[in-house]
């Protein structure tokens, strides 16, 4: 099942998923879906699929990244030969191009399991051979490199840019300009007077950079906000 659904401003229905493997089959132990995404590098929406919920906060987090251009799943695997001389090879999770133009590999797993698997030699075998044609970069994001704060705020930010409202951004940037911060989220919110619009609106400008806020932390009405930021 989808995680979310096509909206009437895309033009089209979105494009299948390009993952080259086949989903494995749903267990007590994992979470599988897909979410459909509208990247700067796709003119159409698309399908991403991701295999357990730990894949899916990545994507989130993924997706709420600015210097991010597009975004495929479980791409072709990369052969390589492991330092046992045998032939082996790997599929990553995701291969990310940024707006640099650069592409990354990236492995999402569990901590325990890169512990019990000893990934991190395989992770160095497939830097060692990994070539520009498949990547520029291999990264491994685990659940311990973000919390699960962090990622629901993704998440929000992915529902709340589907119904932007670019007027109420312009006024909230206007506001932004004409006030002394930190200021809660609430107090912004009150002056910006538009309700829950407001708070979604604040919510993205997080997120756009023209405010700044502790995004490891929930956002919420007592958030302090500040004026710009990294987003």
């Amino acid at each position: 099942m989808k995680d979310d659904f096509w909206h009437p401003k895309w033009q089209s229905s979105p494009r299948p998923s390009r993952s080259t493997r086949r989903a494995a089959k749903r267990s007590k132990a994992s979470s599988r879906g897909g979410i459909v995404a509208h990247l700067p590098g796709r003119r159409n929406p698309i399908i991403i699929q991701f295999e357990s919920k730990l894949e899916q906060r990545v994507l989130y987090l993924l997706l709420a990244r600015k210097s991010v251009w597009d975004i495929r799943e479980q791409p072709e695997p990369f052969k390589y030969h492991g330092r046992d001389g045998r032939r082996k090879h790997h599929f990553f999770d995701f291969l990310v191009t940024l707006t640099s133009g650069r592409i990354v590999a990236v492995a999402v797993k569990p901590m325990k399991l890169v512990v019990r698997h000893r990934f991190l030699l395989d992770l160095e075998d497939i830097r060692s051979a990994m070539t520009r044609e498949f990547a520029d970069d291999v990264v491994l994001i685990t659940d311990q490199d973000f919390t699960k704060a962090a990622a629901l705020n993704a998440e929000r930010f992915h529902a709340f840019a589907r119904c932007r409202n670019e007027s109420l951004q312009k006024r909230l940037e206007d506001l932004a300009c004409s006030v002394t911060f930190p200021q809660t989220v609430e107090a912004m919110q009150k002056r910006l007077g538009a309700g829950a619009d407001g708070f979604r609106a604040i919510f993205l400008a997080i997120f756009d950079g023209v405010l700044s806020a502790d995004k490891t932390k929930e956002i919420g009405l007592k958030t302090v906000v500040r004026l710009g930021g990294d987003s």
